[in-house]
């Protein structure tokens, strides 16, 4: 009984590999993937920058309701300073991850080697696509700990 191998390569078995043209179809595959390589960056950005301006909203939102004149009875509870607590400290830190993916840096980039150039622009998006989902895991977090905020407002109230 054979074993069940994978074909052997063109080069070992001293067969060359015919190569036929790329259909319209696969070209186009190919050109869409090079444009969303090209664009990837201005993407991440483009999402940082929606993140940025959504925690800056929310905040405001949030310290205006703080800074009543007459602060509501419901302000002393614990439960709604820890929660409130939260919310705010995983909005803030969303402001500061959001900001690392599109806060200019300065590039050392060596244009006399294309390797060089490739491992930098994956380092850059490799850097601005984990700032980016880490942005996203505390903006997800300070809106549970707001909306857990809110049913228990709303539960106080009813």
């Amino acid at each position: 009984m054979t074993a069940d191998l994978p074909p052997a390569a063109p080069e070992e078995t001293g067969v060359a590999a015919k190569s036929v043209p790329l259909s319209p179809a696969d070209e186009r595959l190919m050109a869409y993937f090079r444009d969303l390589e090209q664009k990837s960056l201005d993407t991440l950005e483009g999402a940082a920058r929606q993140l940025i301006t959504l925690v800056t909203t929310l905040l405001g939102l949030f310290f205006g309701v703080l800074a009543f004149k007459d602060s509501p009875t419901y302000l002393a509870l614990p439960a709604v300073r820890v929660l409130g607590g939260l919310a705010a400290g995983f909005y803030v830190l969303t402001l500061f991850l959001a900001l690392n993916v599109v806060m200019p840096r300065r590039l050392d980039v060596p244009l006399s080697s294309l390797t060089g150039m490739r491992r930098l622009l994956q380092a850059l998006f490799d850097r601005k696509s984990r700032s980016l989902f880490w942005a996203q895991a505390a903006f997800a977090l300070g809106t549970l700990a707001l909306l857990a905020l809110i049913l228990l407002l709303l539960a106080r109230a009813g």
